[in-house]
């Protein structure tokens, strides 16, 4: 199945979305770690040269990934645990495994996870300097995960789908997804001069919004991307598609 989603170009996947399931645990539940199937599909994503997510899943099958994975792995949208105390946000020490993998930590631009009711640049650059500081400024990403309209959220997934289930009001979610709140559309364009006030010099600001990102694409990614951009150029990447194990 896998080298069948790679051949229709997906370049990125989450072993689990907030639950457990037959591969790997999900942050808001009880984590029992990477199963033997779990184990087997590290292997496999690494040969398919697929690009190996653990935003959403569990410390303990996230720390599983990374040791077992033979190639940089990411958190696409995550936030440091010692600044914001949520499930859903990372320790040092999965920040540190990420790091040692030579993977990159995408801070998210999501007011739950940031701590702060309406987050604006300078809130996700503090995030993305706590990353810095820890394990280096070329470890260090930006995924706001705001590529979605409110209506999108909103929107009832066809079946039986229990929002309360998957983004559980223990874990502070009062009404599912759609009340997180996020980060303005334009913070993108205001995040360069955000990461320079914080300390970072402007190349070092040009890694974390892209340049960091494109050096795993080139690592993990076949050389011919599936979108046919240009793998060789800093600035940005293609994301193809990705896949989340549910």
């Amino acid at each position: 199945m896998l080298a069948l989603y790679a051949s229709l170009g997906v370049r990125q996947i989450h072993f689990a979305y907030n639950r457990n399931n037959s591969v790997a645990g999900g942050c808001h539940d009880e984590d029992t770690g990477l199963s033997a199937l779990g184990r087997r599909m590290v292997q496999a994503v690494n040969a398919a040269g697929m690009l190996m997510d653990c935003s959403h899943t569990g410390r303990r099958s996230s720390l599983d990934i990374m040791a077992a994975s033979a190639h940089p792995v990411v958190f696409s949208h995550a936030n440091p645990l010692a600044l914001v105390t949520h499930g859903r946000n990372i320790t040092d020490e999965q920040i540190r495994a990420c790091a040692a993998t030579t993977g990159v930590i995408c801070v998210s631009g999501v007011a739950r996870f940031l701590g702060i009711a309406e987050p604006t640049a300078p809130d996700v650059a503090r995030h993305a300097a706590y990353v810095a500081d820890l394990v280096g400024v070329q470890h260090v990403g930006i995924g706001l995960d705001i590529g979605f309209s409110q209506s999108d959220l909103d929107d009832q997934p066809p079946g039986d789908f229990d929002r309360s289930y998957w983004w559980p009001r223990s874990a502070g979610y009062a009404n599912g997804i759609g009340d997180m709140g996020y980060t303005p559309v334009d913070t993108w364009q205001k995040l360069d001069h955000a990461l320079q006030a914080v300390g970072m010099h402007p190349h070092e600001a040009t890694l974390v919004l892209g340049a960091n990102m494109a050096r795993v694409a080139r690592q993990v990614w076949p050389q011919s991307p599936p979108c046919g951009g240009d793998a060789s150029h800093d600035q940005g990447f293609c994301t193809g598609t990705f896949a989340a194990v549910a």
